[in-house]
Order: structure tokens, then C-alpha cells, then sequence
């Protein structure tokens, strides 16, 4: 028998909890990477494909009734391979459907979410391609045309400076890549080291950095300015160091080891197509299949891609190691 309560303030129809129908999702940073890699078509099948290279040639010093010693030029093969294989499932049961009722919303934000994951990894993957087995060779500085192309910041306590940047732009220029749309992806404290600067916080002197101390000098994940003429991009999703490079220099060529946790920045030109530092393919573009388990009262949905990633220009990429921690 149900009790009747005439008390003035009863509590009975009022909700102990209330819920909104609402879903708070979690801030998501941009992911750009894929938009650098010249992602080709060339391969319909097969698990590799090889591009061959050749090289240059130069001229020799002729004399009358005397032949030209015979010149050949140097040729070599870059093999790329269709090497990650990549997915996701999730399971809803039927009790989950009757049961909670922002059951369709969740449904509703998987594929969003699947997409997101990929995303991520797609860009941690080639942020991380100079260290995959093929990229560049560790622990050495990798110099091409007398100018290395791996090596550590030059700061104090490995932060890096804006001489590093313009070594950069040397070891690119030296290796001849095409000196056109050049982007540098770095970590986000290196904004904040920026931000604090001596020689840029004093605008007084040095008005092309002319606002900077209102603003900053990031807005959203690129730099409001460039430098030595890199576009500057932040991301949390450079790769990060952990040991077997004691043996690296600065770009002066002072011995200094990376320390454990040490984000690896990258350097290179957009020059797009051919002249790209990173060639990737897909062999099978992310794709969503659902189905159920009629036996268990469960549905799945899966999201599944494989796909290549590799360094196929090695002089237009330079990396540096340089810590995350924040300056003073």
C-alpha cells in the first residue's frame, strides 16, 4: 500500500538525479600532417613499389684529338612498402539500446570518433617517419652536402633557438630542395619560449615582430609570424625521445644527448609532388562495416585501413631533438 504523504515539501516528485541529454566531448587540437604527404596512386596492387633514381653528371676538361674519359651517372631504388594495418572495433549489446537512454547519440558519435583515432595516428605516424626503418639513420647526423640534417637544439638545456632554425633553412638550401612554402612543425613550448624572448619581447628594436606582445606569437596551432621563412606549426604529436643517440651534436657540432622525453621537430619543404619529403598510398582508405551477433545480442562496428608511409626524400627533411620543457 502506497503511503500518502500531505507534509507541505514532500520530496516525492522530485528527481534525486537529473540527466542532460547532452554529450560533453573532450577539446581536440588540429591534425594537419596528411595534407604534406604526396600520397600516390601508382600502386594498385602488390605489397611494395619501387621508384628508381638517378643522379647527376659532371663536365670534363677536353683537348684537341683527345676522347672524353666515359661518365656514367649514379643510380639507385627507393622501396616502399604497404606496411600498417590498422583498426577499431566497438560493441553495443541490446541491453546497452534498451537500457541507457543516450544510446543513439553514443551510436551516432562512434563513426566521428573512429575517424578521430585515425587521424591522430595517421599524424603521429608521419611526424614520427624519419625514425621508421628506411627514414633517417639514428644517432648519426645524417649530413647531406657538408650540412647535417639530424641534430639536437642548440639552446640551453637542448631548447631550441632561432639559430636552429636558420641552420635548418642552411642544411635545406645546401641540399637544394626547392626553397618554397617551407613549414616547421615544433612543440608547443617552444611558442612559449618564443613568447618570452629577449630580442622579441624588445619591439622597440625589432618591430617586425610588431604585436607579438599583445597576441603572442601563436594562434591556434600556427605562428602569427614566420620564421626565417618556415611557416610555424605546434603539435603534442611529435615523436618523442627515449634512448640510443648519445653519440649526436648540435648543429655546430658540439656532442650533446638527447634527453628522455625530447620532442623531434621537423623541418622541410612543401615544394608538393615529386619534390615532397613523405610519400604515403592507401591500399585500403578507412572504411566502417557493421554487423550483429544474433547469438549474443550484440552489434559491431569496425573501422579498418592499411597504407604506407615513408621518407622518400631525405634531404628535404632535417629533424632536431629538443626538450619540452618550458624556459624561463
Amino acid at each position: 500500500m502506497a503511503v500518502i504523504d500531505t507534509a507541505w515539501g514532500s520530496t516525492h516528485l522530485m528527481r534525486n538525479e537529473v540527466f542532460s541529454s547532452q554529450v560533453k566531448e573532450i577539446f581536440r587540437d588540429e591534425t594537419y600532417a596528411r595534407q604534406w604527404v604526396n600520397m600516390t596512386n601508382e600502386l594498385p596492387d602488390g605489397m611494395n613499389l619501387k621508384i628508381n633514381s638517378i643522379g647527376e653528371l659532371t663536365m670534363d676538361e677536353a683537348a684537341e684529338a683527345t676522347s672524353l674519359p666515359t661518365r656514367r651517372m649514379d643510380t639507385g631504388q627507393f622501396i616502399f612498402n604497404i606496411d600498417e594495418f590498422q583498426g577499431v572495433k566497438v560493441a553495443f549489446t541490446d541491453e546497452f539500446f534498451e537500457d541507457d537512454f543516450m544510446a543513439p547519440s553514443v551510436l551516432a558519435a562512434t563513426p566521428r570518433e573512429m575517424m578521430r583515432a585515425f587521424d591522430v595516428e595517421f599524424e603521429t605516424k608521419v611526424l614520427a617517419i624519419a625514425n621508421k626503418v628506411g627514414g633517417q639513420a639514428k644517432n648519426v647526423s645524417n649530413i647531406i652536402n657538408d650540412r647535417r640534417h639530424r641534430y639536437v637544439a642548440s639552446g640551453t638545456s637542448r631548447a631550441l633557438t632561432l639559430a636552429d632554425f636558420a641552420y635548418a633553412k642552411q642544411a635545406l638550401k645546401k641540399a637544394k630542395v626547392p626553397m618554397v612554402n617551407l613549414v616547421a612543425i615544433v612543440d608547443p613550448s617552444v611558442e612559449f619560449s618564443l613568447d618570452i624572448t629577449s630580442n622579441i619581447v624588445d619591439i622597440s628594436s625589432n618591430p617586425m615582430w610588431q604585436g607579438i606582445v599583445e597576441t603572442g606569437i601563436g594562434t591556434g596551432t600556427r605562428f602569427i609570424r614566420n620564421i626565417y621563412g618556415f611557416d610555424v606549426y605546434t603539435s603534442d604529436y611529435l615523436d618523442e625521445y627515449v634512448a640510443g643517440e648519445s653519440a649526436l651534436t648540435n648543429y655546430s657540432g658540439t656532442t650533446v644527448a638527447p634527453g628522455a622525453g625530447d620532442k623531434m621537430a621537423v623541418f622541410f619543404a612543401n615544394a608538393g609532388g615529386d619534390a615532397s619529403p613523405f610519400l604515403g598510398a592507401f591500399r585500403r582508405e578507412p572504411s566502417i562495416k557493421s554487423w550483429r551477433d544474433e547469438a549474443i545480442g550484440t552489434e559491431y562496428n569496425q573501422m579498418s585501413v592499411r597504407y604506407g608511409l615513408g621518407l622518400y626524400r631525405p634531404e628535404n627533411l632535417v629533424t632536431v631533438w629538443h626538450s619540452d620543457t618550458l624556459s624561463a
